[in-house]
């Protein structure tokens, strides 16, 4: 895929228990507690912890909504979402600014959103691995240092299947690489130990 040492990072997100559903938003400012507003977060319920903490409150899609947000690297933020559903981006959005946001839901992995400050679009996923983006997308510098992935034989074969198993896994990892590079962090153990905030979003009235 490439020839830079990186970890599996998203084996380490589901080693710390991350594995039933994962959303992560990658956010190009270094004002953690402007994007943490900007995301519906009570700035009031702000608790400062690391992820084995957080994680005590972990329940993908509850109907209460808790984000882990803090510095990630220099001049960007990391909002990673503990429980209820992925936080609204339109704030985002409307500020202008960059962001990357990686979801899960169990073995499913939806497609990447990314906005570079003005458009928003997606890195949607093909057969087996291959991501695209729009020609000119801010991602696409990074994406060329992916390549293409090799087709496994079950391409090849006239079973039934929708997709080759492992598909959903790849293009997790080609999206977390994205971020990674764009972002200049990946995340590791050392990411994990530092401790961010974690907030309670109020959800809309009725959900």
């Amino acid at each position: 895929m490439h020839d830079q040492p990186v970890h599996d990072q998203w084996e380490f997100l589901r080693g710390a228990g991350l594995g039933r559903g994962f959303t992560g938003i990658w956010v190009e400012s270094g004002d953690a507690d402007g994007v943490a507003a900007l995301l519906g977060a009570d700035l009031t319920s702000s608790q400062d912890c690391d992820l084995t903490t957080a994680m005590a409150h972990y329940r993908p899609m509850a109907f209460t909504e808790r984000i882990w947000t803090g510095a990630h690297s220099g001049g960007w933020t990391h909002a990673l979402t503990i429980s209820g559903p992925p936080p609204v981006t339109t704030g985002l959005e409307e500020a202008g600014l960059r962001f990357l946001q990686i979801r899960t839901v169990d073995s499913h992995v939806h497609d990447l959103l990314y906005s570079d400050g003005v458009t928003t679009g997606w890195a949607t996923q093909r057969w087996y691995g291959e991501v695209v983006v729009d020609p000119g997308s801010m991602l696409e510098p990074y994406l060329q240092e992916v390549g293409r992935p090799e087709m496994p034989a079950a391409v090849h074969s006239k079973s039934w299947v929708s997709e080759p198993e492992h598909h959903g896994r790849v293009c997790l990892e080609i999206y977390l690489f994205l971020a990674g590079r764009m972002s200049g962090r990946f995340i590791d153990r050392a990411w994990s130990d530092e401790k961010r905030a974690l907030y309670t979003v109020p959800l809309p009235a009725g959900m």
